[in-house]
């Protein structure tokens, strides 16, 4: 009966010991590459993860979405995340109707971030966006939709990266991102 003690005072400290042993991250991970229309929106800014999840709505503090114009070929994608750390990305590309990788780099084509963690305001410093020297690329992966004849979409969804620039020079990179939006 005392080995029998042993045993399970042995049994039970290993399994104290390897649950406290576990490493337990709270680091966000980037969201999975897919096509569904998950409403999912993820990269890495200097290495640290920025993420948004969700449709637009009133109450809700991040959101993803895309526009289309087909006026003059341009998809709008834009993610926002009010919570911390607290964000906004606004990519627009100009679509030719054909999946593949097109090019951000002034206006109307490009990448804007603005890190609000300070509570700044765009066209801060905080704010940072593509220019010719430093520019992107958006890999459109997935669209379902056409803007000749025009055709409605349900999802869009591909991959990015991108070196922005704000108004002091501070140059940031944005890597492994990626987009999966619903309509």
């Amino acid at each position: 009966m005392k080995h029998f003690k042993i045993i399970i005072l042995f049994i039970i400290a290993i399994i104290t010991l390897s649950a406290s042993c576990k490493k337990i991250s709270t680091q966000e991970q980037l969201p999975p590459e897919t096509h569904v229309g998950a409403f999912t929106f993820g990269c890495k800014v200097d290495g640290k993860i920025y993420t948004a999840i969700g449709k637009d709505g009133l109450l809700t503090d991040q959101h993803v979405l895309y526009n289309f114009s087909s006026i003059d070929s341009l998809i709008y994608i834009s993610a926002r995340n009010t919570t911390n750390p607290n964000f906004s990305f606004d990519l627009t590309i100009h679509y030719s109707d054909t999946l593949g990788t097109y090019l951000m780099k002034t206006y109307p084509y490009e990448g804007v971030f603005n890190d609000d963690s300070n509570g700044t305001i765009p066209g801060t410093s905080n704010t940072f966006t593509t220019s010719n020297t430093y520019f992107g690329k958006v890999n459109i992966k997935y669209f379902n939709g056409k803007f000749n004849p025009p055709m409605f979409a349900t999802v869009l969804a591909g991959t990015f990266e991108m070196d922005a620039i704000n108004g002091e020079g501070k140059v940031i990179h944005i890597t492994e991102g990626r987009f999966d939006i619903g309509h």
